[in-house]
């Protein structure tokens, strides 16, 4: 068995719900203007998406390595 504490366990939650809003709400770069922060395009939202992804992914491998 893995344990992996319900802080952790949120804050993934958190970050991988934000991805996604970030997705759903993403536009392409030509429709964004310059000065939106950087999650409001495609290129920017898959960039975040992408980092929330391995986040998770290395949390939860360095956890099956402390069991």
């Amino acid at each position: 068995m893995v344990l992996i504490s319900k802080g952790e366990v949120e804050r993934q939650i958190r970050q991988l719900q934000r991805a996604i809003y970030f997705c759903m709400h993403a536009q392409p770069s030509t429709a964004v203007p310059l000065d939106a922060p950087l999650t409001d395009s495609y290129p920017g939202a898959s960039g975040n998406a992408l980092r929330a992804m391995k986040d998770a992914v290395c949390s939860l491998e360095s956890h099956m390595q402390l069991s």
